[in-house]
């Protein structure tokens, strides 16, 4: 009975059927054109997926009743960024909150947030749009190193590269920006370093540096937290102090001084950090940046003239101890060699000006050695072209240091000359005989005397009577030949063993 129900030659439910393909197609060839539509909807829906495989975003999908659930894991972001993200619970309720007003008001919306994984905090930009089938797409982007290059670009405008604090032009931009407004309590501050130029003659650019970097982290630890530290030139800095009376920038002032006086007696400490500072400030009303800048740069000039003479000198002062230091200038050297060098001057009967010259001259004369590297100073093997061309130096950067002190100006040229040779064949000069002013000719020898008969880095001490030969055989090249004479008689007279 039933099988009389069954319908005879039931054709089944295929593709091919549907559409009209094949001997089994319900019309057949009535639907070409839907056949090849079909075949363009399979190629856009290849497309799409390729698509959408190579997006480097995490692409996300939300129903009309605010499901969310991934259309794909990014494989330049990971997984791991989508499964940190489906499980931090207060990001998703913000996300649905965006879901709803797309959904309500069908405008693209942006909505931005950061999360730390992986050890880093990333940074993610989402863009969420409804479909006409009332499906919300969230696209998001990692932007991490979009945000990192723009910090590093922003840091590249905005901050001294050296001291890592703000630059001019970012000081500049916020005295523009409070120029002319109302405003109370307000402070410029100008700080200048004692003598840069001086250890940049002497030491060398690295160790200016060093200096700079050491005075911005004493300002900043002083002034950071009462406003804006800016290194506004070579050696200067400048500070916006907002909202603090001059009661409290005096206090802050003599913390700093602290600082510094505890940086300075650092047994390392090559030499003392001195700064001079002037400050302006403003107590209500209309506010005149630029009138305040001069002002606190007056006071700041006013300032460094009163204690420029003696941080001059007090830089030789820590400049000798610094040599000392390196082992090229001892008690016992230099005694020595004034010794020595008196007799010879008596002997010469010299007036008693050139005598002090050069009593100066045999303490003084290596001073330049102090920006000259140990690894160059105290090499036990010979020094090779370059390391001489760098010792050679010591001479010039000599004459600069005494030319900064008071009480050494008067033998910077002699502490210049001090390496030339009789016979033309020294530096930096190649001055010859008698050119040679004579305090250099009585140091050439009694120093070479000294430094043969007593221990070096490259050589142990010679005896006296080496010392003496040796000096002869250079009479007429390296030495004044009349001052080897007296030398002579001079070691024999008074210093030889009896």
């Amino acid at each position: 009975m039933d099988e009389s129900y069954k319908p005879k030659n039931k054709k089944e439910l295929t593709r091919e059927s549907i559409i009209g393909l094949g001997e089994n197609s319900f019309k057949k060839n009535y639907y070409a054109q839907l056949q090849t539509k079909l075949v363009d909807l399979e190629r856009i829906h290849s497309r799409t997926q390729a698509l959408i495989a190579t997006i480097p975003d995490i692409l996300l999908i939300s129903n009309d009743q605010g499901q969310i659930t991934p259309l794909n894991p990014s494989s330049h972001t990971g997984s791991y960024a989508l499964v940190e993200i489906m499980r931090n619970q207060i990001l998703m309720t913000d996300l649905k909150q965006v879901i709803e007003v797309v959904s309500c008001t069908r405008v693209l919306s942006d909505y931005y947030f950061s999360m730390p994984f992986q050890n880093a905090l990333h940074y993610f930009e989402v863009r969420v749009q409804i479909s006409t089938f009332d499906e919300v797409l969230i696209m998001i982007r990692d932007m991490t190193e979009r945000v990192n290059m723009e910090k590093k670009l922003r840091d590249l405008a905005e901050k001294d590269t050296l001291t890592h604090i703000t630059n001019r032009r970012f000081f500049e931009t916020e005295l523009a920006q409070i120029n002319n407004r109302n405003i109370e309590k307000l402070t410029i501050l100008l700080l200048d370093i004692d003598g840069l130029k001086f250890v940049n003659d002497t030491l060398g650019h690295l160790m200016g540096d060093q200096v700079i970097v050491s005075a911005s982290q004493v300002i900043s630890r002083c002034f950071q937290s009462m406003g804006i530290v800016s290194r506004v030139g070579g050696d200067e800095f400048a500070v916006i102090v907002k909202n603090q009376l001059p009661e409290t920038l005096e206090a802050a002032l003599e913390k700093m001084n602290g600082h510094l006086k505890c940086l300075n007696e650092l047994p390392d400490a090559t030499f003392k950090i001195s700064l001079s500072y002037g400050y302006s400030h403003h107590a209500s009303g209309l506010v005149n940046t630029n009138f305040l800048f001069q002002e606190a740069d007056n006071n700041m000039y006013q300032n460094k003239l009163l204690k420029e003479s003696s941080t001059r000198n007090n830089l030789v002062k820590t400049l000798m101890k610094a040599l000392e230091a390196k082992d090229y200038i001892t008690e016992g050297h230099t005694s020595r060699m004034d010794t020595l060098a008196t007799l010879i001057g008596q002997a010469l009967r010299l007036p008693q000006n050139v005598m002090d010259r050069i009593q100066l001259l045999t303490k003084f004369h290596d001073i330049g050695k102090v920006g000259i590297p140990d690894s160059i100073l105290k090499k036990p093997g010979a020094l090779t072209p370059d390391e001489w061309k760098v010792m050679k130096t010591h001479c010039a950067i000599g004459e600069r240091i005494a030319n900064e002190s008071s009480e050494l100006k008067e033998i910077s040229h002699l502490i210049l000359k001090h390496q030339e040779k009789w016979d033309g064949s020294g530096y930096p000069l190649g001055l010859v005989g008698e050119d040679i002013p004579i305090e250099c000719r009585v140091l050439a020898i009694v120093d070479s005397y000294d430094a043969m008969t007593n221990d070096r880095p490259y050589r142990a001490a010679l005896s006296p009577e080496t010392a003496i030969n040796e000096i002869i055989s250079c009479a007429g090249s390296q030495f004044d030949p009349g001052m080897v004479k007296i030398f002579c008689k001079v070691i024999e007279q008074h210093l030889r063993p009896q």
